[in-house]
Formats: C-alpha cells, structure tokens, sequence
C-alpha cells in the first residue's frame, strides 16, 4: 500500500478525493492540504454555473471535451444526488454580431419576456439546461462522502517539495515536514509554485454578490454578451460581475463590475439592490494553452488544472481520467 498527497482543496481535489472513495482504494492513507487560509481557494470564489455554453460535438477537441465533461455532471447529479447542485435554466442572449451568435446557439429565439425575468427590449435568447452549484454545500458534500477513505485533511500550504526519486518530502509554512509514495498536484494557479506548469496563465475574475434578494422562487442564470447574471433562489442571493482580466491579484476592477451592473440595470426589467450593497467576490483562475485544461503524470507524480471555465464538470470528468491513470 502507498500513500499519496493531494495538494489542493478546490473542485480538482475534492473531485479526486470524491473518485477514490467510488473507486477501489488502493492508498493506505491520503492527506488532502487544503489552504484557503494561504492559497484562497478559487472554487468558493466562482459563480460556479455547470452549462453546455453552445458546444456541440464534431468541432473541436476542446468542444468535445467539454461536452462530455457536461454529460459526466449531468449523470453524477442523476445518479449521486449530491448536496449544493441544483438543476436550472441557463439564458444566453445577444445583442451584436447576431449571425455568429445564432450559428452557435440555433435553438434560440427573439423575445422580451421569459418564465424567470423580462428584457426591456427584443433580445434574441437561447435556453439551455444546466446546474447551479452552492460551492461551500458541494465541496462539503463530496468529502463527506469520502469519509471511509483514511484520509487526513491539513489546513496548511506546502512550501517545499523534494523529490528523492523514491518519494517526496512536502514542507509545510509551520514547518512540519512528511514523506509520501505519490504526490498530486491540483492547487489551480498555485500549481505553479511547485514546478513548471504548461504555460498557464492567472486569470482573474469579480463579481458583486448581493444577499437577501427575492427574484421568485426559481433559480436561473443569464449571460448577456459577456455580462452575466445569477440568481439563487434558495438563498436569495444574485450574483452580477464576470469580469475578468489576465492578473494574479485580486484587486477587483471596479470600473468594469459597474458597467456591467449598469449594462443589465439597463436592458433587464428586474430592480436590482443598490450597487453599494453587494460584496466583491474575486477568484484567480488558472488558463490554459488554448483555454484547455490538463492532466499529466510522471512517474509518481501528477497534475491536474487549467480549469479557466466550466472547472466544476471538468474537476469530475478529469479527475476520474486521471485516477484511472495514477493509481
């Protein structure tokens, strides 16, 4: 038996900590670090919609796994029923450059009014299924559901890594040192600290959340060109922002998060919450060559990363890969 340390408590670790516990468990002790303290985890900073976004098969290797990433969700939250995933309606709607938009989303239509919200004027909208993830719920879930792993979860961001050829020793910032067999490294953008990634990049990404807003008793996320709207029901919380920009701090970019508050204050009939009132969310998100996502393996080690969108279907469907491959 060989013990093995996932560094990295986001959608990628918990996935692969979710995938062991459903595969046959050949790790006689696994110890996650999980260091939103240090490294703030992404995943509790993303407005975290699981969504086809327009990609059909047959025209990309990207498209194609993409899709498939969505339809590995999909049966996971048939099958599995897990905590903090609910299904919902995505709309996505444009204004400009229409023919190009259309070839994407064929399936769309023009109107002022919708099941969930009405536009001020004609918009031509597409729907399409998907799910809404309430991040802290589902990231909980799915190491609970890893309970009769032997597993140890360490609040606590490794510093150094050294590779003996045999085994690693992993440093921590207290100073605690320990060997394992096997290492995998699934931090996102923190990736990077730990050896030359595939030339990712950090992408920043804001967005307002506002709490105690009553929009009706559904859930739904719209996309509007590239602003973007959420809105849980269940809690009562709206998500507006989306906006992104390629740097790795997490200052957010007021002026672009009010346009795009006014951009929908403009073209929705829905009263949005003062401005003032919403608190600043920002994640750092890791992007690939291509927007393309990676796993790789060398020897006793691997990575996993590049989630720049749709990191909640892909964290599943590439931590399963990648399980399969390593152990």
């Amino acid at each position: 038996m060989t013990t093995l340390a996932i560094i990295g408590g986001g959608i990628a670790g918990r996935s692969l900590i979710y995938t062991l516990a459903k595969r046959k468990n050949i790790f006689s002790n696994i110890t996650l670090f999980d260091s939103d303290s240090f490294a703030r985890t992404c995943s509790l900073r993303s407005t975290a919609i699981v969504a086809p976004r327009g990609v059909s098969a047959g025209h990309s290797d990207l498209g194609d796994l993409l899709l498939a990433a969505f339809q590995t969700f999909a049966q996971h939250v048939e099958e599995d029923r897990p905590l903090g995933v609910f299904p919902i309606t995505q709309y996505t709607g444009a204004i400009t450059k229409l023919d190009q938009f259309k070839q994407r989303y064929p399936h769309g239509t023009s109107c002022k009014a919708t099941a969930s919200f009405n536009l001020r004027d004609e918009t031509y909208l597409a729907t399409d299924p998907a799910f809404m993830i309430e991040t802290s719920t589902y990231l909980k879930w799915l190491l609970d559901e890893a309970a009769q792993l032997p597993i140890v979860v360490r609040n606590e961001f490794v510093t150094n890594l050294n590779d003996s050829g045999s085994d690693f020793e992993l440093t921590t910032q207290n100073g605690v040192s320990n060997r394992f067999d096997k290492v995998i490294f699934a931090g996102g953008f923190y990736n990077q600290y730990w050896g030359p990634t595939q030339a990712a990049k950090p992408v920043q990404g804001s967005y307002f959340e506002f709490l105690k807003t009553d929009f009706g008793s559904e859930s739904f996320s719209l996309t509007l060109e590239s602003d973007n709207l959420v809105y849980h029901a269940l809690s009562k919380t709206l998500l507006i922002g989306s906006s992104s920009q390629n740097d790795s701090h997490e200052i957010p970019p007021m002026q672009d998060l009010k346009e795009i508050y006014s951009r929908l204050s403009q073209r929705l009939e829905l009263k949005l919450p003062p401005i003032d009132s919403g608190n600043i969310l920002t994640g750092i998100r890791e992007k690939g060559p291509k927007r393309s996502p990676y796993i790789s393996i060398d020897r006793n080690s691997a990575r996993i990363g590049g989630f720049y969108k749709n990191g909640y279907s892909l964290g599943l469907h590439l931590g399963r890969e990648l399980i399969d491959q390593f152990s």
